[in-house]
């Protein structure tokens, strides 16, 4: 087990219960949805971060491959499928923090990285130039915090490990017109591997994570006008590394994390439901199997796709969906390659992108998937009366069902996705097609502006004029798991069966 110099942070190049694991999928078998690859990742990196741009384009930052911690960081195109490097951080990160800020520049905090050890610098990346520059330093050293982006449009960054020994119960503000951080409100508990989720109220609810040796069932809230923290109710059970996702309805979804049993924490596939209004916890339907160290991420449908992590001693492929009508839970295929500490984005066109974490014996992975249904073309210019097929792949069924979301030109759309521009140019369609699972993608036509009849008297004075129509590109997350020596914390280790 390698060691970080000056600072004792244990970095475990494999996550404990996986180390008899060598490649493909050990969890339950998955029914046959349909994950789509898209390229390749130009390194491959786990424990990294990802985040949406406003150009719809993801950026990818930090990570580790082996024993090597990461400043490189990449875009990737929807509209093509690619990824192109961009500007590297100042320093090598894993186990950060990145967020979008409301300038569409994106704030990095903290991290690991084997110089400095848990790392106290920050820095902006602007889209624009492709260029990292440093801001102000965190008040602490953090590493497996969490950052939130505030409705004042400060940032919130909280808990985490510091230096040794022990884990944070500080929080701090970054105010991106200074660049300047400053304490806030302690938590009531330490924590690492918690969940920090908005709330519509404008609070943010922290929940969970490892406070010492085992999982809490701890929750409390921040109010950004007063800077304090509250206590709320307590989790129905004590998880970490469990995941927090705000529902149309302003619940939160907690899904999976470590559960504590009787000797030592294991993957759980227990959920359940924090209400704001009411301030109170209910269960809800279990996961099919058990996830710990996955993500999660709200599909504009308001359903909830869970993807990988580590099951019971095996790292998974599976994927479920969350409905939160009915509260239950379906198969939602199998990703390519099982995954842990991947990254997760929620792309424009309503497609997830997931991208890298650990695969096999956790070893890194640089290739990349799409869950949902992908349209192809995207988007094309067209001439009034003109047709054009659209096809589509991935999604829950093959059965899909086409429509118009906009039809300004008064084209017509079969239900196989034959379309035929109207007659009205200058405008533009927009054509959608949903699956059985309420998945969706939709397809943007630029219907061109027809030349009206120029006479000769008219052309005789002019030099000529055209029309010219902007393309619309479509808008189409182990490492370092400081675990402080994952045997304290009594993660529970199987031999193989």
């Amino acid at each position: 087990m390698p060691h970080a110099s000056g600072v004792g942070v244990a970095v475990l190049s494999l996550l404990a219960a996986a180390e008899a694991v060598a490649s493909g999928n050990n969890g339950p078998p998955c029914h046959s949805i349909s994950w789509v690859r898209t390229g390749d990742m130009n390194a491959a990196r786990r424990d990294h971060r990802a985040t949406l741009l406003p150009s719809g384009k993801v950026l990818v930052a930090g990570g580790i491959v082996d024993e090597t911690v990461l400043a490189t960081a990449e875009l990737y195109d929807p509209a093509t499928g690619t990824w192109s490097p961009t500007g590297s951080m100042s320093v090598p990160r894993v186990s950060h923090t990145l967020t979008l800020l409301p300038t569409g520049k994106v704030l990095v905090a903290g991290g690991f990285n084997r110089s400095e050890g848990v790392s106290r610098t920050a820095e902006i990346y602007d889209p624009e130039t492709g260029q990292w520059s440093p801001t102000g330093a965190l008040i602490e050293r953090r590493v497996q915090h969490t950052a939130t982006l505030l409705p004042t449009g400060k940032v919130l960054v909280v808990g985490g490990q510091g230096e040794m020994p022990g884990f944070l119960a500080s929080a701090e503000l970054y105010d991106p017109a200074t660049g300047e951080w400053h304490a806030t409100g302690s938590l009531s508990t330490e924590r690492i591997f918690h969940t920090a989720t908005l709330l519509a109220s404008g609070r943010v609810l922290l929940v969970g994570g490892f406070a010492g040796a085992d999982p809490t069932n701890s929750a409390e809230t921040f109010d950004p006008a007063t800077e304090t923290w509250t206590p709320v109710a307590p989790m129905l059970v004590s998880r970490s590394g469990h995941t927090a996702t705000r529902l149309h309805s302003d619940a939160v979804l907690i899904a999976g994390g470590a559960v504590l049993g009787s000797d030592g924490a294991d993957p759980s596939d227990e959920a359940e439901l924090y209400h704001p209004v009411t301030g109170t916890w209910g269960r809800t339907g279990s996961l099919f199997t058990a996830h710990f160290l996955h993500t999660a991420t709200e599909l504009p449908s308001g359903r909830v796709l869970v993807v990988g992590g580590d099951g019971v001693n095996v790292p998974l492929a599976n994927t479920e969906l969350f409905d939160p009508e009915s509260e239950t839970w379906s198969d939602a295929g199998c990703t390519n390659s099982p995954r842990i500490l991947h990254t997760a984005t929620l792309l424009g066109s309503g497609a997830v992108l997931v991208a890298g974490g650990g695969i096999g014996n956790f070893g890194a992975d640089s290739s990349a998937e799409l869950y949902g249904i992908i349209v192809s073309p995207g988007q094309v210019s067209l001439a009034p009366g003109a047709s054009q097929t659209f096809s589509a792949k991935g999604g829950g069924d093959p059965g899909y069902v086409w429509s118009f979301v906009q039809n300004e030109s008064g084209g017509t759309l079969t239900v196989s996705g034959d379309y035929q521009a109207g007659p009205l140019g200058g405008v533009t369609d927009v054509v959608q097609v949903v699956d059985s699972l309420a998945n969706s993608a939709t397809a943007t036509v630029n219907i061109s502006q027809q030349s009206a009849a120029i006479s000769s008297t008219a052309q005789a004075k002019s030099m000529g004029c055209g029309t010219t129509g902007d393309a619309v590109l479509p808008a189409l997350s182990v490492a370092v798991l400081l675990l402080l020596g994952w045997r304290s914390l009594r993660m529970r280790r199987r031999p193989m069966s």
